[in-house]
C-alpha cells in the first residue's frame, strides 16, 4: 500500500496523538486533506455545496469526538484521513437514505455501500452516544438545540438561522462554539 508523505506528521501515530490533543494545526491539516476530496465524492453522488459541507461538519465532529472519547484506537493499518472520510460518508448516505425515504424512493444504485468497517464505526458511535447526551444536558439550553437541532435533527443551518432570527454564518459560529463547550465536558476533557 502506497502512502502519501504527511506534510506535517511524519506517521499517522503522530497525527493522531495531535488530533487526540486537540491541536489546531492537527484539525486543519485533516480539513485540508480531507474535504476536497469529500466535497468531489458528494457532488457525483447527488448532493450540493452545501450538502458536502454539513456532512463534513457532521462526519469530523462524529470522528473527533470518537478520538476524543476514546472510542476510536488508531488501528496500525488505518490512515487518519480514509477514517474521517468514511464517518462523513456515513453521514452523507445516512442523510440521503432518509431523504429518499422521505420520498418514498429508493437509494440510487452508484452509491458506494457501506463495508464491514462501518460496522464498527456504527457501534462506536452507540456508545458515545450516551456519553454526548449527558454533556449535553450540562450546556445551556440555547446551546443545546442548535447542536441537538444542527447533529441529532439533522437540520440545516439556513433552518436553524430562520427559527432564531440569526444569519447563517452566526449560527455557524454558535454551532462551533457550542460544540467547543461541550468537549469540555466530555470525560476525556476533565
Amino acid at each position: 500500500m502506497a502512502s502519501r508523505p504527511l506534510l506535517i506528521y511524519k506517521t499517522d501515530h503522530e497525527f493522531y496523538e495531535a488530533l487526540s490533543r486537540r491541536d489546531e494545526r492537527a484539525y486543519q491539516f485533516l480539513y485540508a486533506d480531507v474535504f476536497p476530496r469529500f466535497r468531489h465524492w458528494i457532488l457525483t453522488n447527488s448532493g450540493s455545496e452545501m450538502d458536502a459541507e454539513d456532512a463534513f461538519q457532521k462526519g469530523l465532529m462524529n470522528f473527533l469526538l470518537n478520538i476524543e472519547t476514546g472510542k476510536y484506537q488508531l488501528q496500525e493499518s488505518a490512515r487518519i484521513t480514509t477514517v474521517a472520510f468514511e464517518y462523513c460518508k456515513r453521514v452523507w448516505l445516512t442523510e440521503l437514505k432518509s431523504a429518499r425515504m422521505r420520498n418514498h424512493g429508493p437509494m440510487p444504485d452508484h452509491i458506494d455501500t457501506a463495508d464491514s468497517a462501518d460496522v464498527v464505526n456504527d457501534l462506536e458511535r452507540l456508545d458515545v452516544v450516551k456519553t454526548v447526551q449527558q454533556a449535553l444536558q450540562q450546556l445551556k439550553e440555547d446551546c443545546r438545540k442548535v447542536l441537538e437541532w444542527f447533529y441529532v435533527d439533522e437540520i440545516p443551518l439556513r433552518e436553524i438561522a430562520e427559527r432564531l432570527g440569526m444569519k447563517e454564518e452566526s449560527v455557524k459560529s454558535k454551532r462551533y462554539q457550542c460544540a467547543e463547550k461541550l468537549k469540555g465536558f466530555l470525560p476525556s476533557n476533565r
